[in-house]
């Protein structure tokens, strides 16, 4: 039996795929979730195969407690979002130190929820059992002790939580996070990671067995032909911070320097100005994955910049994925290499290296962009295969 932790109603995309590879090795399997949703923390409900975990009181009394630790514009924004309803748009963006290290705490004191139910119920079934816990974010709402005495444990991993945005600027925060995650992979019977650094950095904290499993899916889209003109993709999404505004700014200076028309595909923020030179098409956000692949898959270039230091930069991915040659900057090329990509440190430098990829015309580009496609799939088909044998093993170890 599958059981699968998470901080939330909606899987990662890493988490279905990992799905997808149970299924492979037992297409019978039965699952069961546990999650915890921000409109039933005060009330658990059981459905057929699942449970809406309700928070613990002490849980609700840290959440009230840690409120105080904000600074007064994350305290204001917070307040005004209850009073309208609204959904916290800054997932990611956290601003001033009290905030952020409010947020940390909370980690620890104010994600437990009511389980001896849970795990009373979990006793009485007489299966072997196999536990997902969903990111950093979903480690405190079950004991994982108690979950590692009924069954394996598998902690799949989107970053390195210490390394994760804003949690990494400050000594203590990112001591707090660091903390936080090492407790946990050390109960893990497999770490899964999301780059061969993070898989490296596991394994120093203290991970029994670590495998990593790169943000390259979905693998199978029909992509478009590459436009006829010159053309670049950009994602930056809002949540990520005042960061975000800065460095689309940054990018479009640089090809305002270009002496050519660009179309330009900007998915996420909208920018105030548009240089005379730009063709803009933008997209505040494309749901479908495959729809937002094929919509890359026209560009030869995609612009890519690093937000945090954890895990991979999956917007990268997308556009080798999608068949274009990268240009990323010094935070964004981080993870496995890419044989076509190209690294710039400001406005001029990108200018330079979007002159010279332009002087090489659309059929070179779009070879190298092929390349980039090629070894993406090759890399996330072979870390398919060894996260599955991984896999294998444990679930032949506890049946």
């Amino acid at each position: 039996m599958i059981i699968i932790i998470n901080d939330g109603a909606k899987l990662s995309l890493k988490m279905n795929a990992i799905l997808e590879l149970f299924e492979l090795i037992n297409p019978n399997q039965s699952y069961f979730y546990a999650f915890r949703k921000a409109n039933t923390m005060f009330e658990e409900k059981w459905e057929k195969n699942q449970l809406y975990l309700s928070n613990s009181l002490s849980s609700n009394l840290a959440h009230v407690l840690l409120m105080l630790v904000k600074n007064p514009r994350t305290l204001h924004d917070g307040l005004l979002r209850r009073l309208n309803r609204r959904s916290n748009s800054n997932v990611l963006f956290t601003d001033g130190f009290l905030s952020i290290l409010g947020q940390c705490l909370g980690e620890y004191f104010d994600k437990s929820t009511r389980q001896k139910s849970l795990i009373d119920f979990l006793k009485k079934i007489d299966l072997p059992k196999v536990f997902l816990i969903d990111e950093f974010v979903s480690i405190r709402l079950i004991s994982l002790k108690a979950l590692r005495n009924l069954g394996a444990l598998i902690y799949v991993s989107q970053d390195v939580a210490k390394d994760r945005y804003n949690y990494a600027e400050n000594v203590i925060t990112r001591s707090l996070m660091y903390k936080l995650e090492q407790d946990a992979i050390k109960l893990a019977n497999l770490v899964v990671a999301s780059s061969e650094r993070d898989c490296i950095k596991y394994l120093e904290m203290g991970a029994k067995k670590a495998v990593f499993y790169p943000n390259i899916y979905p693998m199978e889209f029909e992509a478009y032909d590459k436009d006829a003109q010159p053309s670049i993709s950009i994602v930056l999404r809002g949540h990520w911070g005042k960061r975000v505004g800065e460095s689309l700014q940054e990018i479009l200076a640089a090809i305002s320097l270009i002496d050519r028309q660009i179309r330009v595909y900007l998915v996420g923020i909208k920018p105030a100005q548009i240089p005379e030179n730009v063709i803009l098409e933008h997209f505040g956000v494309i749901p479908d994955k495959t729809d937002y692949f094929r919509l890359l898959s026209k560009s030869w270039i995609g612009i890519n910049i690093g937000v945090h230091r954890g895990g991979t930069n999956q917007r990268r991915y997308d556009y080798a994925l999608a068949g274009l040659f990268v240009l990323s900057d010094a935070l964004g090329a981080r993870g496995e290499m890419l044989p076509r990509e190209g690294t710039y440190i400001d406005s001029y430098d990108l200018a330079a290296k979007l002159n010279q990829l332009l002087k090489l015309g659309k059929e070179e580009i779009e070879k190298m962009g092929a390349e980039n496609r090629k070894t993406v799939l090759f890399l996330a088909k072979e870390q398919r295969n060894e996260l599955l044998k991984a896999i294998s093993c444990i679930v032949s170890g506890i049946n």
